[in-house]
């Protein structure tokens, strides 16, 4: 029975996650795994131990970010048709309220990856959440605000340049956790490693407060073993070995494709962060695959063709942390 420790980040401030394009009014909507894993790396570069980040990402699997409210933690809902019943509501209705579904409260999510049939009450299903109990004054954890601010040009001639930004803000015991399997040397690191990025913050405009948060690392996630299992959820980003791929049934399996890129944020040279990375396309958490064939996922540098000797390698994890899961539509 797989056991994952759970690295919560608490006292979140606002947060922005830019999408690799010079525009401020759209956050990301999620904080997914590579940009996680890039971030801890970018630290540990700048504590001088830069010379084996490929093998040091390579060395764990981190889930992407999800949100937590209190003790209740939500998890990505399985891409597919989810094997659930809205008591006292035609099914034509309800399978519309299903869909905008992206977050399910860890108690049921556990029986929906186990190929249970789930009865539910209307009030369980708020916007983006599937509660494990009724609520009728649910607030989501994370809410986005977009603001007015102004760029101000250094050249006195030049005008002010209004632009809007959008945040995220976290409620208040609400914030982001993620799932980390590693050994317990490697796990201590990357604590360590969260606490210093929480203390640096992740994201856009950190300088003015943006995406710091304070690490709290309680308990670990039991995962249960499933039964018959028929398919391959991922918790995380992916990027498939060669070998991986021609397993993964692509065909008959449910996914969504993120294309990644950006700027070099992470570089410790000022003059290298106006480069962009290489693109790629990787299978986003939620996703699900036909067949439990073991899935590891690569690491992948993104380093852009630009002839400069102090360009160095720019890593991306595509390592993946999967679960093994059972569906009625495989």
């Amino acid at each position: 029975m797989p056991n994952y420790k759970i690295i919560k980040m608490t006292n979140m401030s606002p947060m922005h996650i830019g999408l690799g394009r010079d525009s401020y009014d759209v956050s990301a909507g999620a904080l997914h795994s590579d940009t996680l894993t890039a971030a801890l790396a970018s630290v540990r570069a700048l504590r001088g131990k830069d010379g084996d980040l490929k093998q040091f990402l390579e060395s764990f699997a981190l889930s992407s970010a999800f949100p937590y409210c209190g003790d209740t933690l939500f998890l990505p809902k399985p891409s597919g048709r989810l094997n659930v019943e809205v008591e006292g509501m035609e099914e034509k209705d309800y399978r519309k309220l299903l869909k905008k579904v992206t977050y399910v409260a860890s108690t049921i999510w556990k029986k929906l990856i186990n190929g249970e049939k789930l009865f539910i009450a209307r009030d369980q299903l708020q916007g983006q959440y599937l509660l494990e109990k009724p609520e009728d004054n649910f607030l989501s954890p994370m809410v986005s605000m977009i603001n007015q601010r102004v760029a101000v040009p250094r050249e006195d001639c030049k005008n002010a340049d209004p632009f809007a930004f959008e945040w995220t803000y976290f409620r208040k015991d609400c914030g982001l956790y993620c799932l980390l399997d590693a050994s317990r040397e490697v796990a201590s690191e990357v604590e360590n490693l969260f606490n210093e990025l929480g203390e640096q913050g992740i994201g856009s405009d950190r300088n003015v407060g943006g995406g710091h948060f304070e690490v709290d690392v309680k308990g670990n996630f039991e995962m249960p073993d499933v039964a018959d299992a028929n398919g391959t959820m991922l918790l995380s980003m992916y990027i498939p070995t060669e070998k991986e791929l021609t397993s993964l049934n692509v065909e008959t399996s449910r996914y969504q494709l993120i294309k990644r890129g950006g700027y070099i944020a992470g570089s410790s040279s000022d003059n290298l962060r106006h480069l962009r990375k290489n693109t790629i396309h990787m299978f986003a958490a939620g996703s699900v695959f036909n067949g439990i064939a073991p899935i590891v996922g690569k690491v992948v540098d993104l380093r852009p063709a630009w002839k400069d000797g102090d360009l160095h390698p720019v890593y991306r994890s595509g390592r993946s942390l999967s679960i093994n899961i059972k569906t009625d539509w495989l």
